[in-house]
């Protein structure tokens, strides 16, 4: 039967964080230290540098006039691969690029590198999550203007440096393996700025029970790569390209993620006619609503949804957390995926140790510092997104648990 592609429990919360990164926010020193490979003081002025040209105050009438701030390099660079790739990328030659112009441009396998960065930069700064109808267009005088601005000392309505800068770095991390390590794995995701926290959390955690199940979903074909979700029609999908790895989630451990990303674009699109949708498929899952049941599109099994006392007007009760206790050992010691939603966030769940009556659970921005919970205490996350809760604070904080059944999906 036809895996369930229903709406229960969707996620928007990540999105409304990680779009803020672009609009007022850069993520943390200690997320922004972890992103690429070179050393943490080479990758902390780079940060510094981004953060300064993207962030800075909004400089007095005064200042504007005796002191400009000196564009940092990263800066200089966005501004400049822009500038000399505008006239290609603008394709009708009107001298406005349009978010659909950018769409196509980035299906573009020729467009690479540096180019495929900053063509990134401008997409993400001119899609507007769950709200894909609303666009956005570029003109030179556009960019001239940022580059005013970030003169100024003042910020931009969206964090294009910062996005750039990112974007390169995803390209530099990213093997263009199908599976580089030969199947995949959860901590070789990380989200940035997209709303895609219900589906890496979901396939995080097939991941980390049953990573063989997302191997057999993808056969490589002739260049492209054939995607047969269980209960679907099969998808062809092309590889892909540096402009969409530079945009959307992307792993260090293979291009699978990308592929079955773009695989269920084309799924939700064919199930979804009626919602908006952009020349790339990818928003669709990037940039919308969404809920973790897309497990059952990975395993081919039915899930269920646990309520939790985050989401119930009586708190955790006793045969709530009994419930979720049995819940989570089960599955687990089966091996079968778990995610858990907690402020609009999707989660993991990696472990729960019955003795210490603990839950191991991973946040998909595969980052370290605090995950704040809605009474507003802090828990310290491991540099790759993990943090343990009692099993008591756990059924008080989230929201709903997500547990992957033995039958077929549908059934």
């Amino acid at each position: 039967m036809t895996p369930r592609l229903s709406r229960i429990r969707l996620f928007a919360g990540c999105a409304v964080f990680a779009l803020a990164i672009g609009s007022a926010l850069f993520p943390s020193l200690a997320l922004a230290q972890a992103i690429g490979r070179m050393p943490a003081p080479a990758r902390l002025a780079v940060t510094q540098e981004v953060t300064n040209a993207s962030l800075a105050p909004a400089a007095t009438a005064t200042q504007e006039a005796t002191r400009p701030v000196a564009l940092p390099p990263t800066a200089q660079k966005f501004l400049a691969v822009v500038r000399a790739n505008f006239a290609k990328w603008d394709l009708n030659h009107d001298g406005r690029l349009t978010r659909e112009e950018i769409e196509i441009d980035m299906q573009d396998a020729r467009i690479t590198g540096e180019a495929a960065a900053a063509l990134a930069a401008l997409k993400i700064g001119a899609t507007r999550f769950d709200k894909l109808s609303e666009t956005r267009d570029f003109t030179a005088a556009d960019i001239d203007e940022m580059e005013r601005t970030l003169r100024e000392g003042r910020k931009l309505d969206a964090n294009f440096v910062g996005y750039f800068y990112i974007g390169f770095r995803k390209l530099e991390e990213t093997p263009r393996e199908l599976f580089a390590q030969g199947v995949p794995h959860l901590t070789a995701m990380r989200q940035y700025f997209t709303s895609d926290c219900y589906f890496l959390s979901a396939v995080g955690a097939v991941a980390e029970t049953n990573p063989t199940a997302l191997v057999r979903l993808i056969t490589p074909d002739r260049g492209a790569y054939v995607v047969r979700f269980p209960g679907q029609p099969a998808v062809r999908v092309s590889a892909p390209t540096d402009a969409e790895i530079a945009t959307y989630t992307a792993a260090k451990d293979g291009i699978w993620l990308s592929v079955l990303q773009k695989a269920y674009g084309f799924v939700r699109i064919r199930m979804e006619p009626k919602e908006a949708r952009t020349q790339q498929p990818l928003d669709s899952v990037g940039f919308r609503l969404g809920s973790t049941n897309v497990m059952e599109l990975f395993t081919g099994h039915s899930s269920r949804a646990i309520r939790l006392g985050g989401e119930s007007d009586k708190g955790a009760t006793g045969p709530m957390v009994t419930q979720v206790r049995l819940a989570l050992r089960t599955a687990l010691r089966d091996r079968r995926a778990v995610t858990a939603s907690m402020n609009h966030h999707a989660y993991a769940i990696t472990a729960y140790n019955p003795a210490a009556d603990l839950v191991t659970i991973h946040n998909p921005y595969n980052s370290g510092g605090f995950e704040t919970l809605p009474e507003g205490n802090k828990v310290r996350r491991s540099d790759d997104g993990f943090f343990t809760l009692s099993m008591a604070q756990f059924a008080q904080s989230f929201y709903y648990l997500r547990v992957e059944q033995g039958g077929r999906a549908g059934s």
